[in-house]
């Protein structure tokens, strides 16, 4: 911070230069018809004379501010530098000195660590033997106590006779005590039983006659009741909205062909192989269930009749059951959207999975309803025979399922006849299986915690179809992805050997969801022999259905259960469900009205008021009754009470007698000298254990004392093995602290000088500001006094006669003329400022003459300056001199004086100093040469703008005009 407060100091002085080269260009001179200008450009050489004068005054202070400053600078960085040199020389000596007494501070170390050890040894010595001492005592008071109980036992058996006499008498005693108590406490029992049987008599005659009263009032809330009832009953005309069902068109299969009649004709194998083995393909042999591509068999002589009923013309008309037999698809009334060549966009995925899960659903009810034989061998082992299977569901779950196997197939190039598994030439992270158990083995991982003792098993398979259309619309694919279907699951429900593996993997009841996945199929993979495309226009695809559940320990209520939880994703074919469910049926409201027969509700609402009443009364009837028996249950309690009284007394009476038994049976064995020998032994017990007790205290108080002990050990011999290592090694800290000391004074003091040259330097610009004044003021009589008397006629001026001599003292009346218009003003805006006169019109044939303008500077350049270091004084606004003419011609000298921030110390900021150094302080930076020059530059910039503006106003130096 000292470089920009060194800065702000020389700023300023070169601002007060400034303004003494704005004041010598304010002398001007005219034009004279009768004589020539040597007078007025011999005053303009004195004038320039006195300013060099004084500038060369303000240059020479100027430099001898900086060469003090620059002095004491270099003086405290010399400090700096020596200071660190010491610094650095004790930090040698030292290190050197440590690595020299090795020896003797590892020996010094090595003699206080066996001190320590000696004297700790020492003292757990000691404690032990007052341990040792402790111990003793106990097993002496363990003696003793043997030996008196001892000699009690003895005593006791020498007066047994006497003892016995004693108890026998207390006993007789405790005898008579419970005699009496006896014949007490029945006295006390029947006066109880009387007063309650008196009683209960009396509070019997007030419940009959409430009761009475009671009867009365509810019989006549009833009849009022039964009455408003009949009113309500009647039947009465309301207008209302009639519901009309509206079934919208759905397309039905091509035949009736049910499966029970084929089996019948030709017989079925109810058997399903294992999954060791081959997986069973449909051989799709029967025309019933062929598999066919665009609605149409491949052998057009099966079907010839493709009737409008079996033709959807939208997706709303397709079926969602799933009844045996087929679509026709008829390309000319085919409403539905478009399918791009790119193919299937996701909301049009979404509505083919919807459809799928609807037709999958359906074959797997349809199965169990009407071909149960079917459905129970799949599930004779899985505990779901004769019990219906729960929905599959398709959603967010089973989406992100089905889309990953979709980019696994893509990534490895699977076609459309092959399943996602490794045999198709995949990863066996990549299978289908892989994937479902990374998606469900968090919640297989909870189900197996939460069924312990119980097996889960995991029920997932991939069923796979080819879908493509002979017209991209979205109808087209979907009635062939739904004769496809036909094939997959009713063909092989009816093979001739067994059930096919593609329907045996959906009936399965354990899963609950399917993941449908459409995964496009490149030229390449339909080109392929076999692979069922026959038109590949339009893009074609392979269509896997992976199905995912658990069955927990072949249990179907328990796997239903978990079926039935919410733990298998958000559905999200529901809304394109709906929409097809609302197109094919839906119901209409129709205005209309029609004679209502009041239902029990509205008898109910019509009759609440007397029901009410009804319920008031029976209320009031039961509060009634309810403070009768309140009050015989408080006049039986008081009763209770007296007799518990009277039972306690007799109990008291009974322990007093008992209590003064025992005094006298304690008193008589007391006289024989017995004591009671358990009583003994305990009293004998309890002082050894006190005893124990106190040991025990004392032990802990030993212990603690010991520690504190070895604890002032170890700090003693520390401290003098700390001390001995100080004499072998001094620490050199001491003499580093006073160096650091010696230098922060002369930092300080350093501070204290450049503030003292920081007042001289605000002084010297105060007294340069003072000549300024006195300078321009002289000058500017001067030329108020020469052009008194001049007077402008054309483009000449004239100097009218004199009445006295004008002598240069400034004591001169003036006229100030009319202010010129000054276009150059503007122009020179932030450079140039001219302040104007105010002006005198002699004679209406007189032409205007300005006077010369008074020039002030602004300097930019070494303002520029200033902001160029980031380290140098901030910007100073500068000091404005201006000699301005007042209106009755008096020269008056104004001094604008703006904040003179350049003067102000900065003593916010002090030397830091770290241990073992010295911070270094900051040498103030030298103002360049260029910004001298600029400095210099900008003085003559505002001479010639100054007799720029001059000539503009029509006053020139030395223009000479002849005349004839």
């Amino acid at each position: 911070m000292r470089n920009s407060n060194t800065n702000n100091w020389r700023s300023t002085a070169l601002i007060a230069g400034a303004i003494l080269t704005a004041g010598v260009v304010t002398t001007t001179s005219t034009t004279d018809v009768h004589a020539d200008n040597s007078q007025n450009n011999a005053q303009v050489s004195n004038d320039q004379v006195t300013y060099d004068q004084v500038r060369a005054t303000a240059d020479q202070q100027l430099a001898q501010l900086q060469s003090a400053n620059d002095s004491k600078e270099a003086q405290q960085a010399a400090d700096l530098a020596q200071t660190n040199a010491q610094i650095n020389q004790l930090k040698a000596s030292h290190a050197a000195l440590e690595q020299e007494q090795a020896g003797a501070i590892a020996q010094a170390q090595a003699s206080t660590a066996a001190s320590i050890e000696a004297q700790t040894s020492a003292a757990n010595a000691e404690y032990q033997q007052q341990i040792n001492t402790q111990q003793q005592n106990e097993a002496t008071q363990r003696a003793a106590n043997d030996q008196q109980y001892a000699q009690a036992v003895s005593q006791a058996a020498e007066n047994q006779q006497a003892v016995a006499d004693i108890n026998a008498q207390y006993q007789k005693a405790l005898s008579d005590a419970a005699n009496t108590q006896t014949s007490q406490a029945q006295a006390a029992a029947n006066n109880y039983n009387s007063a309650v049987a008196k009683e209960n008599d009396t509070y019997q005659g007030k419940l009959s006659a409430q009761q009475a009263t009671n009867a009365e009032n509810i019989k006549n809330a009833e009849a009022s009741l039964a009455s408003a009832t009949a009113n309500a009953n009647k039947p009465y005309e309301v207008a209302t909205t009639n519901d009309v069902s509206v079934t919208g068109r759905v397309a039905k299969p091509q035949t009736d062909f049910k499966v029970p009649a084929y089996v019948t004709k030709y017989g079925i194998h109810l058997e399903v192989r294992g999954y060791n083995g081959a997986i069973p393909v449909s051989d799709y042999t029967y025309p019933e269930f062929a598999n066919t591509y665009y609605g149409e068999y491949p052998d057009s002589a099966v079907i010839t009749n493709k009737a409008a009923e079996s033709t959807p013309h939208d997706i709303s008309e397709m079926p969602l059951d799933f009844q045996p037999g087929l679509l026709s698809y008829d390309a000319k009334n085919d409403h539905s959207e478009k399918v791009s060549a790119d193919g299937l966009t996701a909301d049009q995925v979404q509505v083919l999975r919807a459809l799928a899960l609807s037709w999958e659903n359906g074959f797997r009810n349809n199965v169990f309803q009407n071909y149960r034989e079917f459905y129970n061998v799949v599930n004779k082992n899985d505990g779901f025979v004769n019990v219906a299977p729960v929905d599959l569901v398709s959603t967010d779950f089973t989406d992100n399922i089905a889309n990953q196997v979709v980019a696994n197939r893509t990534k490895y190039n699977i076609d459309n006849n092959s399943h996602t598994v490794i045999s198709s030439g995949m990863p066996a992270e990549a299978t289908y299986t892989s994937v479902i158990n990374d998606a469900t083995k968090n919640l297989k991982k909870n189900l197996t915690s939460e069924f312990n003792g119980k097996t889960v098993y995991t029920d997932v398979n991939e069923n796979l179809t080819t879908m493509q259309a002979g017209t991209p619309t979205l109808l087209n694919y979907a009635i062939n992805l739904y004769n496809s279907m036909q094939g997959m699951y009713y063909g092989e429900l009816v093979n001739p050997t067994h059930i096919g593996g593609h329907a045996v993997n959906l009936l399965c009841a354990g899963v609950r969801t399917v993941g449908i996945g459409f995964q496009k199929l490149t030229d390449e993979m339909t080109a392929k022999n076999g692979s069922g495309v026959s038109d590949r226009k339009n893009p074609s695809y392979a269509v896997t259905f992976d199905h995912v559940g658990f069955n927990i320990d072949h249990d179907a209520n328990l796997t239903k259960e978990v079926q039935n939880r919410n733990v298998w994703g958000t559905s999200t074919v529901d809304a394109q469900l709906n929409t097809i469910k609302t197109a094919q049926y839906h119901v209409n409201k129709v205005p209309g009205t029609k004679t209502v027969t009041p239902t029990a509700t509205d008898v109910q609402k019509a009759t609440a008021s007397e029901q009410q009443k009804l319920a008031d009364v029976k209320a009031q009837a039961q509060q009634s009754l309810d403070a009768l028996a309140s009050a015989h249950q408080s006049s039986l309690n008081k009763l209770a009470q007296q007799y518990n009284d009277a039972k306690a007394q007799v109990k008291a009476n009974y322990d007093v007698a008992v209590t003064k038994a025992a005094s006298v049976r304690d008193a008589a064995l007391k006289a024989t000298g017995v004591v009671g020998l358990q009583a003994y032994k305990a009293q004998l017990d309890s002082a050894y254990q006190n005893l124990v007790k106190a040991d025990q205290v004392a032990a802990q108080k030993l212990a603690a004392d010991r520690d504190a002990k070895i604890a002032n050990i170890k700090k003693a011999e520390n401290v003098k093995l700390d001390a001995k290592i100080n004499e072998l090694v001094p620490s050199v800290d001491p003499q580093i602290k006073q160096l650091q000391d010696q230098h922060q004074a002369v930092i300080a003091h350093g501070d204290a000088v450049l503030a003292e040259l920081k007042a001289e330097n605000k002084a010297a610009y105060n007294k340069l500001a003072e000549q300024f004044n006195v300078q321009l003021a002289a000058i500017q009589r001067r030329e108020n006094a020469k052009r008194a008397n001049e007077v402008r006629l054309a483009n000449n001026t004239v100097v009218l006669p004199s009445a006295v001599k004008v002598a240069n003292d400034g004591n001169i009346d003036t006229v100030a003329f009319p202010t010129a218009s000054n276009p150059l003003q503007a122009e020179t805006t932030g450079r140039v400022q001219t302040v104007s006169a105010p002006s005198i019109v002699k004679t209406a044939t007189q032409t205007p003459i300005a006077v010369a303008p008074v020039v002030t500077t602004v300097n930019h350049a070494a303002e520029n300056a200033v902001k160029s270091n980031e380290s140098s004084a901030p910007v100073v606004t500068q000091t404005t001199a201006v000699a301005a003419t007042t209106n009755n011609g008096t020269q008056t000298s104004v001094a604008s004086t703006a904040d003179n921030k350049a003067t102000k110390a900065d003593n916010s900021e002090k030397s830091v100093v770290k241990a073992g150094t010295v911070a270094k302080k900051q040498t103030p930076a030298k103002k360049s040469e260029s910004s001298q020059k600029v400095d210099q530059s900008s003085m003559s910039i505002v001479a010639l703008a100054a007799t720029a503006l001059l000539g503009t106003l029509g006053i020139t130096y030395s223009s000479k005009k002849r005349h004839n």
